[in-house]
C-alpha cells in the first residue's frame, strides 16, 4: 500500500493526506467539506457580509448589493481578468464599470456604477466571506468615487477579511488574521498593517471617516 503524502493544507494550515485539486492547492476534509459552491450559498455569504460591514458603518448608498452579480470562476479566469500571472493567491476580484453623462468631456458626471465580483473557486466557506468581505470594500469604494492609493486601498479592504474573521472565535479564524498581519507583500501586507494602526487608534468610524474625507 502507497504511503500518502503529508501536505499542508492551503486553507486553514493543517497537515492533510488529501490529494490536491486541479489548480494544486491542497485541501484537508474539514476546510473541503465548507466549500461554496451553489448560488444559494453565495447569496448567504452575501447577506452576512453585507450586514457585518453595515454594523460597523459602511453605507453603500443606492447600490443594491444583493443584486450585484457574484461569479465563481477559475485561478485562470481571475488572472484574465486581472493581466496578472495565475496565482491562487488572488482569491476575488471587483470589476466595476462607471456610466457618464453629459453634452461635452468637460461636463462629464458621474450618475451610477455597475459591479460584478469574481471569487476563486473552490474556497471554504470563511475563506469565501474573508474574501468577499475584501471585494465588497472595492465596491464600497467605487461607488463612492474613493481613489486612494493601491496600498491603502487593498489595506482598508483586507480590514473586510479582518473583520469577519474577527467575529469567528476559532483557530482557522485566527490562522487568517495571522496571515493577514505577517503577510510580507508590500502592498497587501503593509496596506493592512497601515489601515489596521489607523483602526487600532481610531475604530471603524475613523477609519471610515478619514478615508470619504481623503485624509488617511
Amino acid at each position: 500500500m502507497d504511503k500518502k503524502e503529508v501536505t499542508m493544507c492551503t486553507s486553514c494550515g493543517a497537515f492533510t493526506t488529501e490529494r490536491p485539486i486541479a489548480d494544486g492547492r491542497c485541501m484537508c476534509k474539514d476546510c473541503r467539506s465548507t466549500v461554496v459552491n451553489t448560488h444559494r450559498e453565495v447569496a448567504e455569504c452575501l447577506s452576512y457580509v453585507k450586514n457585518q460591514l453595515a454594523s460597523v458603518g459602511f453605507d453603500f448608498g443606492t447600490c443594491n448589493i444583493n443584486n450585484i452579480p457574484i461569479e465563481i470562476v477559475s485561478a485562470k479566469k481571475i488572472a484574465e481578468i486581472r493581466k496578472a500571472p495565475i496565482s491562487t493567491n488572488n482569491k476575488g476580484v471587483t470589476f466595476t464599470e462607471t456610466q457618464m453623462r453629459g453634452t461635452s468631456r468637460d461636463n462629464m458626471k458621474v450618475v451610477g456604477h455597475t459591479h460584478k465580483i469574481y471569487m476563486l473557486s473552490d474556497q471554504p466557506r470563511l475563506e469565501f466571506l474573508g474574501t468577499l468581505a475584501h471585494e465588497l470594500l472595492h465596491v464600497w469604494q467605487n461607488e463612492h468615487d474613493i481613489k486612494l492609493p493601491q496600498m491603502k486601498c487593498e489595506g482598508l479592504c483586507n480590514m473586510g477579511s479582518y473583520l469577519i474573521y474577527s467575529i469567528e472565535n476559532t483557530p482557522i479564524a485566527q490562522h487568517y488574521i495571522t496571515n493577514l498581519k505577517e503577510s510580507p507583500d508590500p502592498i497587501y501586507g503593509n496596506g493592512f498593517r497601515y489601515v489596521f494602526a489607523q483602526y487600532e487608534m481610531s475604530g471603524w468610524r475613523g477609519i471610515i471617516n478619514n478615508v470619504i474625507k481623503f485624509i488617511m
